[in-house]
């Protein structure tokens, strides 16, 4: 990997992935619900529930790749004590190696985190009744 970076959108796609699926499922899940709960009765016949679970899968899938470009990037990456020397000296081309290795380590917790949350909205949305005020 010290010779063969990987492009700064494969990079930020692993960082950023997971969390801007589960922000895009969160958001289309809400107005989706809005739609069936906050409009006259028989304006909208949504399957909420089951757009919930579609779109926490399909969020799942999302931060499941990023993850996995995550993963990909921290395993090119982790032995990089060999090259800190160069680059703190000024040798190494940017954005160096150690850079690269933290953001694909700080991709792998955001991921994993949003992930979860996004299984949990999958498993939890089918066993609530729809629109029900607390």
């Amino acid at each position: 990997m010290s010779e063969r970076r990987p492009s700064t959108a494969l990079l930020w796609f692993g960082v950023l992935g997971g969390g801007l699926a589960w922000v895009a499922q969160f958001a289309v899940g809400l107005q989706f619900t809005w739609a069936q709960c906050n409009s006259p009765a028989g304006r909208w016949q949504l399957p909420v529930q089951a757009w919930q679970s579609a779109l926490a899968a399909a969020g799942v899938a999302v931060g499941l790749a990023a993850m996995a470009v995550s993963w990909r990037i921290y395993r090119a990456t982790r032995d990089i004590d060999h090259v800190a020397d160069r680059e703190r000296r000024g040798e190494g081309s940017p954005p160096p190696l150690g850079r690269i290795n933290f953001l694909a380590t700080v991709g792998l917790l955001v991921n994993f985190l949003t992930v979860t949350i996004m299984v949990m909205t999958a498993i939890g949305a089918p066993l609530l009744r729809v629109c029900q005020q607390s």
